[in-house]
């Protein structure tokens, strides 16, 4: 009777624990540009990894040809390549069906704000962020640390 008493116990205690830890933590971040030029003003985010991330993205530029984006690369991708076979697809600057993305905002016009909702993968590591925007790519990058 003893021993029920304690497993009853602890399969309470354990789901009591499972309730009360709930889903994935969210987090937002906000990334912005530097004006008009190609650049992010943050070049590492921190998030943990396996979170719900909401990333807001602020174009602050102000030049019509300043368009920009922030697609989140899976680690290891080769950043300067993914942004070359971006320039096929048209004005979104975004491959359709590439495996290499973990999540990307829409294009955005000289002050314009998008956003985008994603979760972040359970793997700890490095994500590559970029803009797509023809010639961007090679000053307008960071990295996602999920920790």
């Amino acid at each position: 009777m003893k021993r029920k008493f304690i497993l009853l116990a602890l399969l309470i205690g354990l789901v009591s624990l499972s309730i009360s830890c709930g889903g994935p933590k969210e987090v937002s971040v906000t990334l912005s540009t530097l004006g008009n030029e190609m650049k992010f003003d943050q070049e590492v985010l921190e998030v943990p990894a396996g979170s719900k991330v909401t990333l807001t993205f602020v174009n602050k530029a102000t030049m019509e040809a300043m368009k920009h984006n922030v697609v989140v690369l899976k680690p290891k991708t080769n950043v300067k390549q993914f942004a070359s076979e971006a320039l096929a697809h048209g004005p979104s600057y975004v491959p359709a069906n590439s495996n290499a993305i973990v999540a990307h905002t829409a294009m955005s016009n000289p002050g314009e704000t998008v956003s985008v909702t994603f979760t972040m993968p359970e793997k700890k590591g490095y994500y590559p962020y970029v803009c797509t925007f023809p010639g961007h790519a090679s000053s307008m990058k960071g990295t996602i640390r999920a920790k």
